[in-house]
């Protein structure tokens, strides 16, 4: 059925209906979530914490420095971070 521009407004699809229950579904789906996640919001946090951490020390370890003394310090600036954030030091939060 063709797309007609001059068709009346007796459609069965209403467009305020459309986009009323789009936002209802919306709102639904969020709170259904937020009573479905797996761990807490803090939790959550810290663990996304410790990814992007991994991840950057992946990242500097792929990456070849120009210099052995860049080599060094970022080798000494990784094992610090680690260290800071086995004792809870980490100002990340």
């Amino acid at each position: 059925m063709p797309f007609d521009a001059n068709q009346s407004n007796d459609s069965p699809l209403n467009m305020s209906a459309l986009i009323w229950g789009l936002l209802i579904g919306l709102v639904l789906g969020g709170v259904a979530a937020l009573f479905r996640a797996p761990r807490s919001g803090n939790e959550t946090r810290q663990l996304l914490a410790e990814s992007e951490q991994s991840l950057r020390e992946k990242i500097e370890a792929t990456v070849i420095p120009i210099d052995p003394v860049a080599e060094s310090m970022a080798e000494g600036k990784a094992a610090a971070r680690r260290r800071r954030a086995e004792l809870g030091l980490d100002n990340n939060r």
